[in-house]
């Protein structure tokens, strides 16, 4: 037995880098390696058949014994060189030294390895026999890529591909002709199969009659993901994320992000210090959680929108701040008691004293600190939280021991400040109104801290 192996795989074809299109009359040179000594080649593995020193592709792209019939290349065992040349003699690639034959030493030490060319199509495509173990990168970004599938009964049982999705948006669709299946499980696709979202990958396989999906690999996200866990919403990368953690991306973004979009979910790959990005379709249903923020968002329309709670709409209720509260405008925020009185119209101090002997005592009182009685009728009160100024409502009220005297309460002149405020007491309804102590003062202040 002859030691020899063939130049390509059985279905590989000479095509475009960037297009995938295959390059029509192209010429591959043979040379013994490191020279530019000619090189004959064979068609059959006995080494018998002579295809010259050089050989000619078809309109496919494939090799051929004379520009029609198409053929195999195969060398013996000593290493060679190949010159690829289009039908303008434009040199497109030279590879040198390549290993020929491996010497078999006994049939245990032979092994057979199947080959899978890789095959990019950013354009509709129809696919043909010598297509079989491709593996079709679709690369469906700038719009839907239709890949058309040839006859199930014209490639008989066992014909197979790959296809994956490889772009950011949009989606690779299977087509059938003559009406033919596609099957997965139980279910059957009669007009198309789509692959919706990015690295999802099948792979396809004919039983003689119609199609069989024989493997499907999900995408990195798939459309019932459920919640993604997300870091936080940002504009540019952050200095040090981990692997593996989503980000989702906000208005104009930046660096190592600005070839993405915003609304653009991507993910670090640690390894390859990588961002991947995955962009949400128009009303994908996407849940995510912002861990950042605490807060769920839901992909609608074409924008993340907050899952928070509204006085119309249930959802995830956020803390109301003291700037929410002092605004008092917010729907979507929930009162706690560290906050309550930061509202406009809640008491931020309030006071309640009797006097007995000329001497005040608090009976209750919220935000105090302290009182005085600074003369008769007169009561000083310090404020434990200060008010942001001077500028604040205060009511004052005297209680008096009967109904025959009134009793006055009002706010010293010129004694209010952000954490004091003193109270005047006046007997109303004598011949010689005087200041006079109550029975109680009752003190309350409304305005911002």
């Amino acid at each position: 037995m002859t030691d020899s192996t063939y130049v390509f795989p059985p279905g590989e074809r000479i095509t475009d880098d960037s297009t995938g299109a295959p390059i029509s009359g192209a010429t591959i040179y043979f040379y013994d390696a490191q020279t530019t000594n000619a090189k004959t080649v064979y068609a059959d593995a006995d080494l018998t058949a002579s295809l010259g020193t050089s050989v000619v592709t078809d309109s496919q792209g494939y090799p051929t014994t004379n520009g029609i019939t198409r053929t195999l290349i195969y060398v013996g065992t000593a290493p060679y060189k190949i010159v690829i040349k289009d039908s303008s003699s434009n040199t497109i690639a030279t590879h040198d030294n390549i290993p020929g034959a491996v010497v078999s030493a006994s049939s245990s030490d032979v092994a057979v390895t199947a080959s899978f060319p890789v095959v990019t199509k950013s354009l509709n495509y129809t696919v043909v026999k010598d297509d079989q173990n491709s593996l079709f990168k679709i690369n469906c970004s700038s719009g839907d890529v239709t890949l058309t599938l040839p006859s199930a009964v014209a490639m008989g049982n066992g014909w197979c591909i790959r296809v994956q999705h490889a772009g950011s948006a949009n989606q690779a669709i299977l087509a059938t002709v003559s009406s033919q299946l596609i099957s997965e499980g139980s279910k059957s696709f009669s007009t198309g199969y789509a692959l919706a979202l990015n690295g999802e990958d099948i792979e396809l396989r004919s039983d003689g009659g119609n199609w069989s999906v024989v493997s499907h690999t999900s995408p990195f996200i798939k459309v019932a993901q459920g919640i993604i866990p997300i870091t936080d919403r940002l504009s540019a990368p952050p200095v040090s994320p981990q692997h593996g953690a989503f980000y989702l991306l906000t208005s104009s973004p930046s660096g190592a992000w600005s070839t993405f979009s915003q609304h653009d979910i991507v993910q670090y790959h640690g390894g390859s210090a990588a961002w991947v990005n995955f962009t949400p379709y128009t009303d994908c249903g996407w849940f995510a959680y912002v861990a950042d923020e605490n807060l769920n968002y839901q992909f609608r329309d074409s924008a993340w929108v907050p899952e928070s709670a509204t006085n119309s709409v249930a959802g995830t209720v956020k803390t109301a701040s003291q700037a929410v509260q002092e605004t008092s405008t917010a729907t979507d925020t929930a009162v706690t008691p560290a906050t309550q009185q930061f509202h406009p119209s809640s008491p931020k101090w309030w006071l309640e004293a009797t006097v007995s002997g000329g001497t005040p005592t608090v009976v209750a009182s919220y935000n105090n600190t302290s009182i005085t009685d600074a003369n008769v009728g007169v009561l000083t009160a310090t404020i434990a939280t200060d008010f942001s100024s001077a500028n604040w409502a205060c009511h004052v009220t005297c209680r008096g021991p009967d109904t025959t005297q009134g009793r006055a309460g009002w706010v010293y002149d010129s004694s209010q400040s952000a954490g004091a405020i003193t109270g005047l007491c006046y007997t109303l309804g004598s011949s010689s109104p005087s200041n006079t102590d109550p029975t109680a003062w009752y003190l309350s202040g409304l305005g911002d801290q």
